[in-house]
């Protein structure tokens, strides 16, 4: 990796309040740092290398902060199927017929997918953690494709005869392992991904949380979906709320609801794909969200029944989100004069909120000196983006995986030129093949 990297003539959006918009603006990643970010700016030396951006979109990477990366080599698995039926197809299915090596192999074909997508950081909400050896292998497979994130131990979930088995144990182990006192592995950190109160008894979830909260791991669970009733209101009563935990989906919560993750400074994830899709609610949280303040971003959740991009989600939580808030005046037959969020609105949650939802505000999210060199290069110059608005208008409402030409993590390519770069994106596709040809074996 060249100590200077020189990104020049690109529109670089900073999504940075006081550095804002740069047209034909440059980008100075020394070290793996953005260094600087200007107009005109110089190499400073004959081994800077320097990228031509022109007619390109310069930005921050994308932050996704919740999916089941280990689900990368089962995409599509469930497209048809509520979440009532992706339950025992894929939790207690299929899930259970992947060995360590699958997990690895979906891990990192799934973090690969993310990175071809422009998502330089995820949270990884791994729930097929079956034994020590399933999480290990999902952690390498995370560590191996070069993205930045939160690794949310999961454990199995049911097994045998007891419907509320204990979070495992394992998590100490392998925090001890990989995370002693709780620091960074690399450009990986830790939390626990619990099953919450919907999904076991008031007592185990009351351990759960002592559990994580012993660790000292930032928690995520699953609340606000069809059938899951009263979560935040259980955790009140139970005295869990807090600071350190994250919810995922949200679109049944009441405002009371909404009201507690705000005042307890709880964050949110919105998942508009499944949670429209999966039938696990009506609108997405968004506009809800962001009224009462929560810190919010998006996740893909399960490219089982959704993409591997946050530009989709983008569009449809801007989408749904406008349907919902004007839904009054068209049942009144009324003509809507002005809708109350943009796309540089959901660039927001895809970027900057998700690094706040994951802890990672100081590092990423943003394209400001001192932070992470993760950035993502759109070519706009495709007919479907080169347009006459705002390039974000025109990023939002058309940009998909194929338009990211380049990926930086950590000042580290792992996308160029259209195709992934990294050390182990080469074998990665032959490991996922290898990985569905033995799940389809198993199941026969």
């Amino acid at each position: 990796m060249p100590n200077e990297i020189l990104i020049t003539g690109g529109h670089v959006v900073t999504v940075d309040d006081t550095l804002g918009d740069l047209p034909g603006g440059d980008v100075r990643v020394r070290d793996g740092v953005v260094a600087e970010v200007g107009t005109g700016l110089q190499p400073s030396g004959q081994d800077t290398e320097v990228v031509d951006a022109r007619g390109r979109l310069v930005m921050p990477g994308m932050i996704d902060s919740h999916r089941h990366v280990w689900q990368g080599a089962i995409a599509g698995y469930t497209p048809q199927m509520t979440g009532y039926g992706y339950g025992p197809a894929v939790l207690t299915g299929i899930s259970l017929r992947h060995t360590p090596d699958d997990i690895y192999a979906g891990t990192l074909w799934g973090a690969l997918q993310a990175l071809d997508a422009g998502i330089t950081s995820i949270g990884d909400w791994a729930h097929a953690l079956h034994s020590a050896e399933h999480a290990d292998a999902d952690l390498l497979g995370l560590q191996r494709s070069g993205i930045r994130g939160v690794f949310f131990y999961g454990g199995p979930g049911p097994a045998g005869d007891d419907p509320n088995p204990p979070h495992p144990q394992d998590a100490r182990r392998l925090r001890d392992e990989h995370f002693p006192r709780n620091t960074a592995n690399g450009r990986l950190r830790m939390g626990m991904a619990l099953r919450g109160p919907c999904f076991t008894s008031a007592e185990r979830n009351a351990e759960d949380f002592a559990f994580a909260r012993e660790l000292g791991l930032p928690i995520s669970i699953h609340v606000g979906m069809a059938g899951t009733a009263d979560a935040v209101m259980t955790l009140k009563r139970d005295g869990l709320l807090g600071p350190d935990i994250n919810y995922t989906h949200g679109n049944q919560l009441t405002d009371t609801e909404l009201d507690l993750i705000a005042a307890s400074e709880g964050t949110l994830t919105i998942t508009p794909s499944t949670d429209m899709l999966m039938q696990f609610g009506t609108y997405p949280a968004t506009g809800r969200a962001l009224e009462r303040g929560i810190v919010s971003g998006f996740g893909v959740d399960t490219i089982c029944s959704a993409g591997t991009d946050l530009f989709s989600e983008m569009r449809l939580a801007l989408a749904a989100e406008r349907s919902r808030a004007n839904a009054g005046a068209l049942e009144r037959n009324e003509l809507v004069h002005e809708v109350a969020l943009h796309q540089r609105d959901m660039l927001r949650l895809a970027t900057v909120g998700g690094a706040q939802v994951l802890g990672l505000a100081d590092e990423t999210g943003t394209l400001t000196p001192g932070k992470q060199a993760d950035i993502a290069i759109v070519d706009m110059r495709s007919p479907h983006l080169d347009g006459f608005g705002d390039p974000v208008a025109m990023l939002g409402l058309g940009a998909g995986p194929a338009d990211v030409e380049a990926v930086l993590v950590g000042g580290e390519f792992v996308k160029r030129d259209g195709a992934l770069v990294g050390p182990y994106a080469a074998e990665a596709r032959d490991l996922m093949h290898k990985a569905q040809e033995r799940l389809r074996a198993s199941g026969s």
